[in-house]
């Protein structure tokens, strides 16, 4: 008692004892410390095998004083299907999709990659004020829509177009949306690119970064409590994921267990800052187990393993069970520029990603389809190769 009373003197007045080191000293029967009379002795360990008691803690004791450093533990791995020559590699990791979802994998990630030209072009041309293309994060996008149920709620952020493109949301509304016209469902208000859709459970984009994070773990609480069958995906960046609100998204889908999949998309760029001068560490999906997620990094740029890891029964399971959310990252090459906002602005000042030449579309294609054997699919480099920007296009086509 004595003990505790002294350390309470000593917290009050400077803080300088930890809350939880105060309760310790407060427990009740808590061994190895001093009684307060001063003839008893130290209380010992009956084993060695006793463990810590610290709340929310799960260790050992040790006698030697180590820290550990971050740079010599391994990091986690990256799950992908296929090699970069599309040959699956193992076997049994086939997913085996019918031909018929494999052709809409390949026309949507085609067709988004049509559709983000003829809107660059025309942002570049001052027709819309803004647009963020999706090049190269296309297989992200469309390899984790075709593992989620159509009734599975989707909260977006930039560039998450592919997923309600492959729900088969019609490209005027696309074009409506980035023009702001009268066929508009937003009727205007909102500012391109920032799409949604109530009929496809596709949550309206807004613009302050990770908003949409604890929005998502507040609607996958919601299910829970209702008994919905159905999951909640959020996507996000790496430069998402340095904001405050997706720290506490994590906690509350943790400790509430809600079936919830947090998707982060990292490109290593944010908007223009590379991922050196945002965090240390293994990256994101590092965080994932500290927060008690369930964690996993894939190859964004292989799509076969994008579907695998978002609706597979390990994750889908994970996230409808008690053991609450699941954490996918995607480490994925894209291309292109970030966003534009002014059509007066020199393409060269956009941030550009740094060591790419070649379309990625054309050789993530290529790997996905040509080297694959089961579904003989006969594509043509020059059908996925983007054409140079055309300066006349016909406005009337666009809107």
């Amino acid at each position: 008692m004595a003990v505790a009373i002294a350390a309470a003197r000593v917290w009050r007045p400077n803080r300088g004892l930890s809350q939880a080191a105060l309760l310790l000293l407060w427990r009740p029967g808590a061994r190895g410390l001093a009684r307060s009379h001063p003839h008893r002795q130290q209380q010992q360990f009956s084993s060695l095998d006793d463990k810590p008691q610290f709340p929310g803690a799960s260790a050992e004791f040790i006698d030697k004083l180590e820290f550990i450093q971050p740079n010599v533990i391994s990091g986690i791995p990256i799950y992908r299907v296929m090699d970069r020559q599309g040959q699956i590699i193992n076997p049994s990791e086939d997913p085996h999709l019918p031909k018929e979802k494999v052709l809409k994998l390949y026309k949507s990630m085609t067709l988004l990659n049509t559709m983000d030209r003829i809107l660059y072009e025309s942002q570049r041309q001052g027709r819309i004020s803004f647009y963020m293309t999706n090049y190269g994060e296309e297989g992200t996008h469309v390899g984790s829509a075709a593992a989620l149920d159509n009734t599975d709620l989707v909260f977006g952020q930039y560039r998450e177009a592919g997923v309600l493109m492959y729900r088969d949301y019609p490209l005027e509304l696309f074009m409506a949306q980035c023009y702001g016209n009268i066929s508009d469902l937003g009727k205007g208000r909102q500012m391109p690119v920032h799409y949604g859709c109530k009929e496809r459970h596709f949550v309206t984009i807004s613009s302050p970064l990770a908003t949409q994070i604890p929005q998502a773990v507040g609607a996958a609480y919601a299910a829970k409590r209702a008994n919905a069958n159905r999951v909640v995906i959020c996507y996000f960046g790496e430069g998402a994921a340095s904001e405050g609100d997706a720290h506490a998204g994590f906690n509350f889908a943790a400790t509430l267990e809600c079936p919830i999949i947090f998707f982060c998309r990292n490109n290593g760029y944010a908007i223009s800052t590379p991922t050196s001068e945002q965090y240390r560490g293994d990256g994101i999906a590092a965080r994932g187990p500290g927060y008690g997620i369930m964690s996993i990094r894939v190859d964004g740029n292989d799509v076969f393993a994008v579907t695998a890891a978002t609706g597979g029964p390990k994750a889908r399971a994970s996230s409808l069970s008690t053991t609450g959310a699941c954490g996918i990252m995607m480490p994925l090459h894209a291309l292109g520029l970030w966003h534009l906002v002014s059509h007066q602005q020199e393409l060269s000042t956009a941030p550009k990603p740094k060591g790419t030449t070649k379309p990625i579309l054309e050789s993530y294609l290529n790997s996905l389809f040509l080297g694959h054997s089961r579904y003989q699919l006969c594509i043509h480099q020059d059908a996925v190769r983007r054409e140079k920007p055309q300066s006349n296009l016909n406005r009337e086509s666009l809107i």
